[in-house]
């Protein structure tokens, strides 16, 4: 993940107000909101598809919580889950296949934690997900050592 730096920007208050408007209505704070319209005006790329991991980037700043980021995911075809080494698992949706670590793409377990103020939601009846051993080379021998 990028790391981020604190800007100071003067804004008239009729934007800010209408700043705050349109991140609550999309169900994030200001400086999501903010953030991935930057992102958005600033690609200058003509008439590109977004990459599955800009959109699963973009994902992560609009939602504000764990239901928010998963309704987001879902919407990309694809879903969180804790994988059996605690850490998360990007999973295909609806029909769950493991695709990669979360970690991957931005979506890293302490990070969201950090991001959304709480742990990720207890699973119930549910087995954790597990990787095929090309997914995540090295991480096999590692748990087969603990």
């Amino acid at each position: 993940m990028e790391p981020c730096r604190t800007v100071t920007v003067d804004l008239p208050e009729s934007m800010i107000a209408a700043l705050g408007r349109a991140a609550a209505l999309a169900g994030v704070g200001p400086s999501d909101y903010l953030r991935a319209v930057l992102r958005g005006a600033l690609d200058r790329t003509p008439a590109r598809l977004r990459s599955r991991e800009e959109e699963i980037s973009r994902a992560r700043h609009l939602s504000s919580g764990w239901v928010g980021l998963q309704i987001r995911l879902r919407a990309l075809g694809c879903v969180l889950r804790r994988g059996s080494d605690g850490d998360l698992v990007l999973m295909s949706w609806p029909i769950e296949r493991p695709l990669m670590h979360a970690a991957q793409v931005g979506l890293g377990l302490a990070a969201l934690t950090l991001q959304f103020g709480t742990g990720f939601p207890a699973e119930a009846d549910r087995k954790p997900a597990r990787l095929p051993a090309t997914a995540a080379p090295g991480r096999a021998e590692r748990g087969r050592a603990a």
